[in-house]
């Protein structure tokens, strides 16, 4: 299993590169949300063991948001990913760059998973509930059935 900061350190490094700046924490957080189900997905198993919360905007992991509250952010941070970790989260990152940091998080409140942390919560109110990896788990099933029927699974 993967660092948590050693990937977001992954999606960083492929945004700076590609736009000379690092990535939104917005994006990040989503970009980090869809890996993870991206593993569920293909790998059966999660990419790393950072639980979500179901925050206002979308699922996001508080060990990152505190990394972007650092001022440093992943400075400290340099463990290579696996190479099978590595390819997974390039293959994220191709295909939802084009999406804005909004976009992603409305795909990401289309999520059973964050809606069921958000259930009983106010929508402006930041919640302190996981995410559950079983309905995660869901989200993959039906995150690869829509691709299936596209034709667009990988």
């Amino acid at each position: 299993m993967e660092k948590v900061l050693c990937v977001a350190k992954a999606f960083n490094d492929l945004f700076r590169a590609e736009n000379g700046t690092d990535m939104d924490q917005m994006r990040m957080h989503k970009m980090m949300y869809l890996a993870q189900r991206e593993s569920l997905m293909y790998n059966k198993k999660p990419l790393f063991a950072s639980e979500f919360q179901g925050w206002k905007y979308g699922p996001v992991l508080v060990e990152v948001r505190n990394e972007y509250m650092t001022g440093n952010m992943f400075r400290s941070v340099s463990e290579p990913l696996s190479s099978a970790a590595e390819e997974l989260v390039k293959s994220v990152y191709q295909r939802y760059k084009k999406f804005s940091s909004w976009k992603l998080s409305s795909l990401s409140h289309g999520e059973l998973s964050w809606k069921c942390s958000r259930d009983g919560l106010d929508p402006e109110e930041n919640g302190t509930v996981a995410l559950k990896l079983a309905d995660m788990r869901v989200d993959a099933a039906r995150e690869l059935l829509r691709r299936k029927k596209e034709g667009t699974t990988h």
